[in-house]
């Protein structure tokens, strides 16, 4: 079945109220005569705060294919130690290390290309690359982050329906990878030894409802303040695809229990109330989306840029799924940036890959520039080229940004 290319749908929310001014014109209206300049100064720093930066327009560079690696979604993290981890599916990792379902890497050095990468764990308990347990699918990776010096990785079973094919024969496959029953395990030692894997049937988070949770990136060792980011740990899921999927929920858990990787322990937006703010609730099978856009919500992860004070999420899907030679060859970005991570989102950049077909798009954190208008995206490339192009494996695109206050 192709997919065409749908209008973006996103949910109606109740309108946020805003307070300030209301909150300035009290203090004018009861100020006496000795605090009537102190009264304007505080109206005066209040407007201020009103005003929100917006993103109108990015800019995309030329991407860099990095050298002695391979492998797909490159989901990066900033450390506690000041590297970057990241994790890749179907890899052979940095310098043939694996021929792994998933394996870890630790990133030094940089800003990029002068990055060098090393793979730390070819997590070999979660199968050769490509290898499919009793229930068809395979182990993948999707999320990964760092939280008071511990690596946390989501894992979740994932099933090929005709990805990778370039047949025309379309009559049946959906040419949509499909995914379920995800759980986090973790690294107390950076990546050099995990928590066991998890056994079938028995996930965190079981179903296809927040099968692949990202974990939202907020800085170095997962340090952050902006919407309770001090005390929670945020992970954003699609609704149980690799690409070109429906809708996002979003799941959070106290950053002092994440490491008993107790699902008990999440709670997730099941709607909003009238001052447009979050209702957190227990089970996530029954979560209202955050973000809706059918057919072009694929697997990815929200980045708070904390110069702007906007968090960006840099969607993807394949345009061309009923065209066998462009399938794979030609993705869609389309970059969303949201005032908290559960919206309301705005797109502000669209962009074809073609024939690089980039998708799983990341942000390292440790390369955003300090006034948050420029940084470095990790993706991986066309999967089906392996030959003299191969953008198979670590490419880095650099981004400038366009802000306006308003």
């Amino acid at each position: 079945m192709a997919l065409a290319h749908v209008p973006l749908e996103t949910p109606d929310q109740p309108t946020r109220r805003r307070f300030l001014q209301r909150g300035s014109l009290g203090l004018l209206s009861w100020a006496v005569a000795g605090n009537l300049i102190a009264a304007r100064a505080t109206a005066t720093s209040l407007e201020q705060a009103e005003k929100r930066k917006r993103i109108s327009k990015a800019q995309i560079g030329n991407s860099i294919r990095l050298a002695n690696c391979n492998g797909d979604v490159w989901t990066t993290t900033w450390a506690d130690d000041d590297n970057l981890y990241s994790v890749s599916d179907d890899t052979t990792g940095f310098n043939d290390t694996c021929d792994s379902n998933l394996a870890v890497h630790r990133i030094s050095g940089g800003p990029p290309p002068n990055v060098v990468g090393v793979t730390v764990n070819p997590m070999q308990e979660f199968g050769g690359a490509s290898e499919l347990k009793e229930d068809g699918a395979s182990w993948k990776a999707s999320g990964l982050t760092c939280v008071h010096g511990v690596l946390y990785l989501v894992v979740s079973r994932h099933w090929y329906d005709g990805v990778g094919d370039t047949s025309a024969d379309s009559a049946h496959h959906f040419w949509v990878q499909e995914t379920w029953d995800a759980s986090i395990v973790k690294s107390t030692d950076h990546g050099l030894t995990w928590s066991p894997a998890p056994k079938l049937g028995h996930a965190m988070f079981p179903g296809r409802v927040f099968s692949n949770p990202f974990f939202v990136q907020y800085g170095k060792d997962g340090r952050g303040k902006k919407d309770g980011s001090d005390r929670f740990v945020y992970a954003v899921s699609n609704d149980g695809t690799w690409n070109n999927g429906n809708w996002m929920t979003l799941g959070r858990v106290s950053m002092g229990l994440i490491g008993r990787l107790d699902p008990e322990d999440w709670e997730f937006v099941h709607g909003f109330d009238n001052k447009g703010q979050p209702l957190w609730r227990p089970r996530h099978d029954n979560a209202l989306y955050i973000f809706r856009s059918p057919g072009r919500a694929s697997m990815t992860g929200i980045h708070y840029i904390e110069a702007l004070d906007l968090y960006i999420m840099p969607q993807w899907h394949y345009p061309r799924l009923d065209e066998p030679k462009r399938r794979w060859k030609a993705s869609r970005w389309e970059m969303y940036s949201a005032p908290a991570p559960w919206g309301p989102w705005t797109l502000f950049h669209t962009q074809d890959f073609e024939p690089q077909g980039f998708y799983n798009p990341s942000i390292p954190g440790k390369f955003i520039s300090e006034d948050g208008r420029q940084f470095w995206i990790f993706v991986a490339g066309d999967f089906t080229d392996q030959g003299a192009n191969n953008l198979y494996g670590l490419n880095v695109l650099p981004v400038t940004l366009e802000v306006e206050t308003s």
